[in-house]
This record gives C-alpha cells, sequence and structure tokens, in this order.
C-alpha cells in the first residue's frame, strides 16, 4: 500500500510539540520521502511489465531492436487432427522434452489427442521456398521482460507508432475445408523445421491464409493474395 509523502511526514513531524527540525532539515526530509515514493512507484510498474507469446516458426526468439526478448523455452508445434470434429481448436507449443505425471500407456477411446504439425504449401508462395513444405513446425515461447503489452496484427508487416516489433511473417491457419478448425497464427517470414521431420503425416497442418474479397474491402484486399502478419509489444 502507497502512503503519500504528507502522511509519511507526519510520521517524521507529528503533532509533538517537542519535536523540533528547522525548515532546511525539513525539506531535506519531504525531498527524500519524495524520492523514495518516486522510486516504488518505478518498482511497481517494472513488476506489472513482461509480455509473453509465441514465435511460430522459429526455434529461439531475438528481437533485432534491442535484444531484450528472452526464449522461455523451444518447442515443436502440435494440435487436434485436420480432419477430426472434436479436440481442442488452438495450435499449441509443446516443449521439446515432456514431463509425466500419472498415465497409462496405450491409447484409450475417451480421450481427447495431442498430434504434431506440419507446413502445408503447395507453391513458393508465401515464404519464397516451399523447401518446408510438409516439415514440422518449431515454435518458441518467448518473454519480454520491458513491456506489457503484446499484439499480433493480421495483414501488415509493420508495428503502430510507439510498438516494438517482434517479428512478421505470414498468417497461417488449418486449411478452409477441414472439419478440424484452427486459430490464425503469425508464422516468421523465414520459417525453420524441425530437423529430420519430413514425412507427409497430415495430422495438425499450416496453411497460408488468403484474402477472399466480398465482405472484405477490396481491392485494398485483392483476391487470393496471401495476407502478411506482425508481432509487436509495448
Amino acid at each position: 500500500m502507497k502512503l503519500p509523502v504528507f502522511c509519511l511526514l507526519l510520521v517524521f513531524c507529528g503533532t509533538n510539540s517537542q519535536f523540533q527540525v528547522s525548515q532546511t532539515e525539513s525539506g531535506d526530509v519531504y525531498a527524500h520521502l519524495a524520492s523514495l515514493q518516486v522510486r516504488l512507484e518505478e518498482l511497481e510498474q517494472k513488476q506489472q511489465k513482461g509480455a509473453v507469446y509465441i514465435h511460430w516458426g522459429r526455434t529461439t526468439c531475438g528481437n533485432a531492436v534491442d535484444g531484450l526478448t528472452e526464449t522461455v523455452y523451444s518447442g515443436v508445434a502440435g494440435g487436434s487432427h485436420h480432419n477430426q470434429p472434436g479436440g481442442g481448436t488452438n495450435y499449441q507449443c509443446l516443449p521439446t522434452e515432456p514431463q509425466w505425471g500419472r498415465y497409462q500407456d496405450g491409447v484409450q477411446g475417451w480421450k481427447a489427442f495431442m498430434w504434431g504439425a506440419e507446413y502445408e504449401l503447395d507453391t513458393s508462395y508465401p515464404f519464397g521456398s516451399a523447401s518446408v513444405h510438409n516439415h514440422e513446425v518449431p515454435c518458441a515461447v518467448c518473454y519480454v521482460p520491458t513491456r506489457g503489452s503484446k499484439l499480433m496484427i493480421p495483414a501488415r508487416n509493420t508495428c503502430p507508432t510507439d510498438w516494438t516489433q517482434e517479428y512478421h511473417g505470414y498468417l497461417m491457419a488449418e486449411y478452409y475445408n477441414h472439419p478440424g478448425a484452427k486459430e490464425f497464427v503469425c508464422v516468421d517470414e523465414q520459417p525453420e523445421a524441425v530437423p529430420g521431420g519430413h514425412a507427409d503425416n497430415t495430422e495438425a497442418l499450416f496453411y497460408p491464409v488468403e484474402a477472399r474479397c466480398g465482405s472484405l474491402p477490396c481491392p485494398s484486399y485483392v483476391e487470393g493474395r496471401e495476407l502478411t502478419c506482425v508481432v509487436c509489444t509495448k
């Protein structure tokens, strides 16, 4: 709980007539207490800051602007199977080394399932190469201790004024006609792949997202054009 400076002064001065300080000494005390209060407010603001986000398509975090972003852990993307209507609807960044609690080996029927995820690219667009097609998708959980808010902006590759860009890339999600829908996520413009994971397993999938005219304000948006994205913190 914060105490206003004048309340703190009462602790020193009180109403006791026997406690006497000169005007100079009183001013020094007031200035010292005021500086302490400012310091406390700065510490409280610092404690409230800190943003966490997932860097999809990369194994580590890193911000070339200020270098303050920390990698909490590296992992692999996972989610529900693209052809199954149940389960979770969001991608997950799974640690490469899981920890187990109580478990029963073997596939039991009354469960949800977690599958690995792959890139699905039928052309070199939007990444400039289809070399990661059918490869497993890496991810990294990132922490920025000096900024408390995060924002993913679809259809933009730069951040608003006063926001810091963490990374930019292209919007990806599940195939439009698959029953297992997923969230829209921002995948780095230079995606990496999980080493050795290039088998075509078609489980949870990452597809580029295209704009479709109709309700979207075309011609600002263009029919069939792959959408960009950017992740920002502040």
